[in-house]
C-alpha cells in the first residue's frame, strides 16, 4: 500500500482506482481489514515483549504506538476530505513506509540480539495464533 500510494503513477492496477478520492477511500478500507488488526497485534503482543529489550527500545515503541494513532487520524482525514490529493496521499505512504522500515530495520533486529531465543519463540507463536 505505501509503494501505491507513493508512486501511484507508476503503478498499473486495474483494482486501483484512477482518482485520489478513491484511493483514500481505498486507503480507508485498507485500514480497517489490515492495518487496525495488525497495529492491534503489534500493540497487544510485539510492543510488550519488546519493551524487555530495553529502555531504549521502549522508548520506540511508545514512538511506533504514537505513529499508530496519527497514521489512523490521518487516514480517516483522507477518507472524509472528498478533495483529498495525490500529494497528500503519498506523503501518506512515505509516511507509512517510514513506519514499517523503522519496525524491520531498528525494532526487530534489536528484538532478535535481545530477548532470549525462547522468549521470540513464544512471541512468534503468540503473533501466529493471533491470526487464526
Amino acid at each position: 500500500m505505501a509503494q501505491r500510494l507513493m508512486r501511484p503513477a507508476a503503478v498499473a492496477d486495474r483494482n486501483w482506482p484512477a482518482n485520489p478520492a478513491a484511493q483514500a477511500r481505498a486507503l480507508a478500507e485498507f485500514l480497517e481489514r489490515h492495518l487496525r488488526p495488525h497495529f492491534a497485534v503489534e500493540e497487544r503482543i510485539v510492543f510488550p515483549a519488546a519493551r524487555e529489550a530495553g529502555a531504549d527500545v521502549a522508548r520506540l515503541v511508545s514512538q511506533l504506538v504514537v505513529e499508530h494513532r496519527s497514521m489512523i487520524e490521518a487516514v480517516q482525514d483522507l477518507a472524509a476530505d472528498n478533495s483529498a490529493t495525490a500529494e497528500r496521499l503519498a506523503t501518506f505512504g512515505e509516511r507509512l513506509n517510514a513506519h514499517i522500515r523503522l519496525e524491520d530495520r531498528t525494532l526487530f533486529p534489536l528484538m532478535e540480539t535481545r530477548l532470549p531465543a525462547a522468549a521470540l519463540a513464544r512471541l512468534q507463536a503468540d503473533v501466529d495464533a493471533s491470526q487464526g
